[in-house]
């Protein structure tokens, strides 16, 4: 099928299907550049000769790549197009990612990471685009619910390919398939994924013009809170995702097989909660949904934070708490996300773009943090969680008040 300039909202049957599967999987960026090759973390601090702090500042590279990215390509995106920004982009992500499975030490790996991350925005924020595009208010809500559900398949899958694949190739083997994945997705986009947005609603005059017009969004109370929404929650997630490796192998003794089950299993419940936001945005609200989705969520922060504390010699209390606080957080992504795009009148591009960069960039600045006490304390975890999560009820209870 070639390229088409069809408008999504006309797409019926198979090929809306199939629009909406590439979509999610362009936004699923995020944990295929960091959920995957989790496992074999410890793997590469041994092979690489590097301490644990300095292998996960590879995951903050791809992090801080992913949100400067982000800031760059939405509001490139906003004067120029979707579709030929994003192809660009998964190129560069792509090249990257085959890059990195020869990279022989510390320098070179987290460089390249950091390119990683750059191109992959591009998928991140501009699928997010094409959806504000489309949908808006609850209808918006819906559909981004949606697309986490199905894209919440690259953390089920992804941790538990990244650690047989570690276990049974080396880690290198993992920036292998996320090259191969590159391919696929880049020539999908240049084949099946239409442009959204029609010449007529571009911004005028340029990329200049469009970079300057995205400082107005930094005037906008209600969409800078809401924005933190998503940048606090995840900011939490991905301390969690930073720390959970080093926890569960160096501290229970869990396998690398056995962590990625665990966090597979976790992911299963983000899908379920993606679904449900959804449905529940278009009965209650989504400052409603936003609201309890917060609390829910803090409750489980400190659930985390106690367990952490304690340190219970079975596992399970904190793989509970674990479960508990990812699947809450699809109660305030969806419907921070649409109250967000909805308080703004900037710029989709741009202000997916901004909502990329404090996502990213929080998760950048809180998953090295968790490294401090060392790999055999999850105190760091604990503390950083409670911090974010109710940072995140705040930004919420503020935001909803400004809007």
């Amino acid at each position: 099928m070639p390229f088409s300039t069809t408008p999504l909202q006309d797409q019926h049957g198979l090929r809306f299907a199939c629009t909406t599967l590439l979509l999610s999987w362009l936004t699923a960026f995020g944990p295929l550049c960091t959920d995957m090759y989790l496992p074999t973390l410890p793997d590469i601090a041994i092979d690489l000769g590097i301490s644990t702090a300095l292998a996960q500042s590879s995951l903050t590279a791809c992090l801080l790549g992913l949100a400067l990215g982000q800031l760059f390509v939405g509001p490139i995106s906003d004067s120029r197009g979707r579709h030929g920004v994003l192809v660009i982009s998964l190129a560069l992500y792509t090249v990257a990612s085959f890059l990195c499975t020869q990279a022989q030490d510390a320098t070179t790996f987290i460089v390249l990471r950091f390119l990683q991350g750059f191109g992959g925005a591009g998928g991140a924020v501009l699928a997010r685009a094409v959806c504000c595009d489309i949908f808006h208010g609850s209808r918006l809500t819906q559909y981004i619910s949606l697309l986490m559900a199905i894209h919440s398949v690259a953390p089920i899958l992804g941790p538990v390919a990244g650690g047989f694949l570690g276990g049974w190739a080396g880690w290198r083997s993992v920036f292998w398939v996320l090259g191969g994945i590159g391919v696929l997705l880049t020539l999908s986009t240049l084949f099946f994924l239409p442009e959204t947005l029609a010449r007529e609603k571009r911004v005028q005059g340029g990329l200049v013009a469009s970079l300057a017009n995205t400082g107005r969004l930094f005037k906008e109370k209600a969409f800078l809170c809401y924005t933190c929404v998503p940048g606090f929650t995840l900011g939490g997630f991905f301390a969690s995702v930073a720390a959970s490796p080093f926890v569960f192998q160096n501290i229970y003794g869990l396998s690398m097989e056995r962590f990625s089950l665990i966090f597979g299993i976790n992911a299963l419940g983000m899908v379920s909660t993606s679904l449900l936001a959804g449905w529940l945005s278009k009965r209650f609200g989504d400052k409603r949904l936003l609201l309890a989705g917060d609390i829910a969520r803090s409750i489980s922060c400190a659930a985390v934070c106690y367990t952490c504390i304690v340190v219970p010699a079975s596992p399970w209390p904190l793989i509970v708490a674990l479960f508990s606080l990812l699947a809450m957080q699809s109660f305030t992504l969806s419907p921070s996300f649409s109250l967000a795009i909805c308080s703004q009148a900037v710029g989709a591009g741009a202000a997916s773009g901004i909502i990329g960069v404090a996502v990213f960039l929080f998760g950048a600045c809180t998953s090295p943090l968790t490294g401090l006490a060392g790999p055999q304390s999850a105190l760091s975890l604990g503390i950083i969680v409670l911090v974010t999560g109710l940072c995140s009820l705040c930004s919420s209870i503020l935001g909803n008040r400004l809007y």
